[in-house]
C-alpha cells in the first residue's frame, strides 16, 4: 500500500492568522452589541461620557461659576434616563405648562430637584406649582453638590424675585461639597478664619487642550464601547475614578462647610424679602445631613426632614419605598414630596 501523504505543517504566521481572524470576528460582534446596547449614534469616547458630566448624556453647558449648568432652550430625550426634557431660555426645567401668576417659589438641589428619571411635568417642582397655583422655577441641575445649589440660588436670586427659597438636599450633597471634580471641574469653598472663601473659579471648561491632554490616550481606547465596559469594571479606578473624582478637602469636611452654606444662604435671603426652606431628601440620613436641618431652624429657616417623613410612611406601609422610589424619585413620590413642601409651605404663611 501506498504510504499515506501527509500534509506540510503551516507556518506559525498562517497559524497565528487562522487564531486570530475568528477572535477579531468574535470581538467585532461583541463591540457591535456592546454600542447597540449603550449608544449606537455616539461616535466618540464612551469614557468620556463617564467621567465628563456635561457630555454624559445630559442637556448642559459649561459654566465659569457653577461648573455646568442645564443648556437653555432644549428640549428632547437626548438625556441619561431617555425621559421628555426641556429646559427653557432662563436655564431652567420646564413643566410644560404656562405659569400661572404670582410671585415664584425657587427650587435648588442636584438631580432630585431636577427630576432624573421623570418627564416634565413629572418632577416635584412641577407637582408643587399645581398643588399652589403658583409658580415654581425648577432651578436644580443634575450632579449638584450642596455649593453649587447654594451658588446657582445665588445666581437665579439676582434675576428672580422669589417667595420662597426652597434648597432640597441628600445627603451626599455634602460629601460633594469636598469635591474639587466630579465627572465635571467644580467650584469648591475652602475656610478660612470660619468663613467660606469660594476656590476654582472660573471653572475650567473640559474642552480646555490642557485637560484634553491629559486624557487624550484613555479616551482613544474609549472610543470602543466593548473595551470600555471591560476597564470600567476590571480596572475601574485606573479607568475612571482617578479622573471622576479630585478631593479638595479630606472626607468630613463637607459637614463644617454645609453648616457655613446654611448661614450663607440665610443672610442672601434675609434683604430680599425671601423665606427659605431646606428640604432632606433621601431614604437615609446623616449626621452631617441631619445638622443642616439644625442650623436651619436655628437661623430661622423652615427645616423640612423628608427621610424621616419616609421611615414613617415605610413602617406604615412596606410598598412605600417601590411606590416612591426608583433610584431616584418616581412619579408618586415626586407628588409626595410636593404635597410635603406644599404643606410647609402654607402652614408658614
Amino acid at each position: 500500500m501506498r504510504a499515506a501523504m501527509t500534509r506540510p505543517a503551516l507556518p506559525l504566521r498562517k497559524k497565528l492568522l487562522f487564531a486570530l481572524v475568528p477572535l477579531l470576528a468574535v470581538l467585532l460582534v461583541l463591540e457591535l452589541v456592546a454600542r447597540v446596547l449603550r449608544a449606537p449614534l455616539h461616535f466618540g469616547s464612551f469614557r468620556e461620557l463617564r467621567v465628563d458630566q456635561v457630555k454624559r448624556g445630559y442637556p448642559a453647558v459649561h459654566h465659569d461659576r457653577l461648573g455646568y449648568v442645564p443648556r437653555a432652550d432644549f428640549a428632547g430625550d437626548d438625556n441619561h434616563w431617555g425621559t421628555r426634557v426641556t429646559i427653557d431660555a432662563d436655564g431652567f426645567r420646564s413643566n410644560g405648562a404656562p405659569p400661572p401668576p404670582g410671585r415664584p417659589i425657587i427650587a435648588v438641589g442636584d438631580s432630585f430637584t431636577f427630576g432624573d428619571q421623570v418627564d416634565d411635568d413629572e418632577t416635584w417642582p412641577a407637582y408643587l406649582e399645581r398643588r399652589l397655583q403658583q409658580p415654581v422655577k425648577n432651578a436644580g441641575v443634575f450632579g449638584y453638590s450642596l455649593t453649587q445649589a447654594i451658588l446657582r440660588a445665588e445666581d437665579v436670586l439676582e434675576r428672580v424675585p422669589a417667595e420662597w427659597l426652597v434648597v432640597s438636599l441628600i445627603p451626599d450633597d455634602i460629601n460633594r461639597s469636598e469635591l474639587a471634580k466630579r465627572y465635571a471641574p467644580v467650584p469648591w469653598f475652602d475656610v478660612v478664619d470660619g468663613a467660606l472663601v469660594l476656590r476654582n473659579v472660573p471653572v475650567q471648561d473640559t474642552s480646555d487642550p490642557d485637560e484634553l491632554r491629559q486624557r487624550r490616550f484613555k479616551d482613544i481606547l474609549g472610543h470602543s464601547a466593548l473595551l470600555d465596559a471591560v476597564l470600567a469594571h476590571v480596572a475601574q479606578r485606573w479607568w475612571i475614578v482617578d479622573q471622576k473624582e479630585v478631593r479638595a478637602h479630606p472626607p468630613g469636611k463637607g459637614a463644617e462647610i454645609a453648616l457655613l452654606l446654611v448661614d450663607r444662604v440665610a443672610a442672601t435671603c434675609r434683604g430680599r424679602n425671601c423665606r427659605v426652606m431646606f428640604v432632606l431628601q433621601g431614604e437615609e440620613s446623616t449626621p452631617a445631613a441631619d445638622a443642616v436641618l439644625v442650623r436651619a431652624r436655628e437661623k430661622g429657616l423652615i427645616a423640612l426632614d423628608l427621610v424621616a417623613a419616609f421611615r414613617a410612611e415605610l413602617a406604615r406601609d412596606p410598598d412605600a419605598k417601590r411606590r416612591l422610589f426608583a433610584g431616584h424619585m418616581t412619579p408618586e413620590g415626586n407628588a409626595w414630596v410636593a404635597e410635603h413642601v406644599a404643606a410647609a409651605i402654607q402652614g408658614a404663611r
